[in-house]
């Protein structure tokens, strides 16, 4: 399938899934989610593909939404224009954080509004030094979108202070916080990614699933239910072949070679 605002890489068993818009610093349109969208449920279907990086072309991230897609609403039906454009994010996120195969954010530049959200319902997020991510809605006079996330990352009073000022945090000051995992010299960010996939792709990609429903799934239900399906995940994963290789090579001394 061809794309114009995203391209798709593949690479053994990880895919790169760029945004491809770097003449707009990767702002995000209608047609790039779509796209995006499109992407994913293709990759979450490919059981070749066992880890997804994303990332944007050129010198930015993201730089959210797309303010002429916004400029062009005034005067019509905003409501149902913005209310559509949300949703279709909402479903990417709701993507990124249900497909069963680690996703990685990748960010160079600035990951702003939506790609700052965008980044944030990722897996794992790994910063070239030149990062900035701030909560941009604000100077918009919009609504933050993203307020689910943040606060579980950050804390509800850090939250409202990135949502209610709109200020921009530097890459070392979001890993402070929690929002990204790593920090790495911005030359650097391509290996750091691509050795970074490799290792999670060469887990156990069930198991990571697992995992990834289990702590999506850890601030919604009671623990007594939360215990139960854990118990039951942990069992059936160890029926699989890679508990069993897994086993095997601790005991032989040996890294393992698990299979998707």
């Amino acid at each position: 399938m061809s794309y114009r605002k995203i391209l798709l890489e593949r690479d053994d068993f990880i895919a790169h899934l760029i945004l491809n818009y770097p003449e707009n610093l990767n702002a995000m349109d209608l047609e790039m989610q779509e796209e995006l969208l499109k992407a994913l449920l293709s990759l979450s279907k490919d059981s070749t593909i066992r880890v997804i990086v994303l990332k944007g072309a050129g010198r930015a991230f993201s730089a959210g939404g797309d303010i002429h897609l916004m400029s062009e609403s005034l005067g019509k039906d905003v409501y149902s224009l913005m209310k559509n454009w949300i949703q279709r994010v909402h479903l990417l996120e709701l993507q990124i954080r249900t497909i069963r195969k680690p996703v990685i954010a990748s960010v160079e530049g600035v990951a702003s509004g939506i790609g700052f959200s965008l980044a944030l319902s990722c897996d794992l997020v790994l910063a070239a030094e030149n990062a900035r991510f701030n909560q941009s809605f604000i100077r918009l006079g919009l609504t933050s979108e993203g307020t689910y996330f943040l606060p579980r990352v950050v804390g509800i009073l850090k939250a409202a202070e990135l949502m209610f000022l709109g200020e921009e945090l530097d890459a070392h000051q979001a890993r402070d916080l929690g929002i990204v995992n790593w920090v790495v010299p911005t030359k650097n960010l391509e290996e750091e990614t691509d050795r970074l996939a490799r290792r999670l792709g060469n887990g156990p990609t069930a198991a990571l699933g697992h995992i990834k429903s289990l702590l999506n799934k850890s601030f919604s239900q009671s623990l007594d239910q939360h215990l139960k399906e854990e118990c039951e995940l942990i069992a059936q994963s160890a029926t699989a072949q890679n508990f069993e290789e897994g086993v095997k090579a601790f005991l032989e001394k040996r890294e393992p070679k698990f299979q998707a």
